[in-house]
């Protein structure tokens, strides 16, 4: 069984074709030498296998959450699909083979083994938590109505807003819709070479979707989703609009990033999430999620070190 694994990673590794073949090839070259070994000698290479497969899964997934911008429609389906063909093969490949090995290991493997239970467990729980609460926000979140609706930019495709960004000025057109005299603030600015910014782009979408120009905003200066808010706190103090109601709209992969920028910056803003097309999902969900992590390292790795030594102490005893 672990070897079959081994070898689906591997093609996992190399579908659809990567962008650079270095790390694939390297990975691969360790993954043969790994498989080799556990073919000669099981109890000494099965725990240094399981560890690396493990880590190799979620390092190649960081490695397509990386890629920010995808050519054409269909390498973008793809990349989904193999991050979540990753995330099946971590969830029913690895984590059931690292809990259930009945090999006497030595010390060190003993120690692979934990840690590899540890950082995959935890972190592949948090994932699972994360997405069954976008799920939920996905399936009841709701429009309301406000005095301005912020929608976040969430990137350009050759200049056109993409679904994801569609999906969240749609939105934001129904919550327009319930208080046509609420202004509508679209924030982002140029990013990965485009021609136009991310806010033009946005002010085009709804123009043309029918919502009045006066009743648009553009704020083109952010790069990214902290930058979001900052400059649109910004933008609503110069105007002496905080005290309005005020709701920020964007996906739902990405509500509860957002909510704890809101948090940092002292802001009560409510978020509406617009829905993201389930075949996109696997992508943004993971990047999001790394994204969470990411802000809060030192937490997370404390909460890591925390249950390897409560692990090793109940194993002593």
């Amino acid at each position: 069984m672990i070897i079959i694994a081994l070898f689906l990673l591997i093609i996992l590794l190399w579908w659809p074709l990567p962008f650079k073949v270095e790390w694939p090839l390297c990975w691969t070259g360790i993954l043969l030498i790994l498989i080799g070994g556990e073919i000669a000698y099981p109890e000494t290479f099965t725990a240094p296998a399981l560890g690396t497969a493990s880590l190799l899964t979620w390092l190649e997934s960081i490695g397509i959450v990386l890629i920010r911008r995808f050519s054409e429609p269909h390498k973008l389906i793809k990349y989904n699909q193999k991050v979540l063909a990753l995330m099946l093969l971590n969830l029913f490949g690895w984590l059931p083979l690292l809990f259930n090995q009945t090999y006497q290991y030595s010390w060190f493997n003993q120690q692979i083994i934990l840690v590899a239970q540890v950082i995959n467990g935890v972190a592949t729980l948090g994932l699972i938590l994360y997405w069954l609460v976008i799920i939920w926000q996905q399936l009841f979140s709701k429009p309301e109505s406000a005095d301005y609706l912020v929608v976040l930019g969430a990137g350009l495709r050759q200049g056109k807003v993409p679904p994801v960004l569609a999906a969240r000025l749609d939105q934001a057109i129904k919550c327009w819709q319930l208080n046509t005299k609420a202004k509508i603030i679209v924030t982002g600015g140029i990013l990965h070479g485009e021609s136009i910014s991310e806010a033009q782009a946005m002010d085009d979408y709804l123009v043309a979707k029918g919502i009045p120009q006066t009743q648009i905003i553009l704020e083109e200066r952010a790069m990214n989703t902290w930058e979001n808010l900052k400059n649109c706190q910004k933008l609503l103090l110069r105007r002496r609009q905080l005290d309005t109601k005020i709701q920020v709209v964007t996906s739902s992969f990405h509500v509860l990033r957002t909510s704890d920028y809101l948090r940092q910056l002292g802001l009560g803003w409510p978020t509406i999430a617009s829905k993201t097309p389930w075949q996109l999902q696997p992508l943004t969900v993971v990047r999001d999620y790394l994204g969470v992590l990411r802000d809060h390292l030192y937490s997370w790795l404390t909460l890591l070190v925390i249950v390897v030594l409560i692990c090793e102490f109940v194993r002593f005893y």
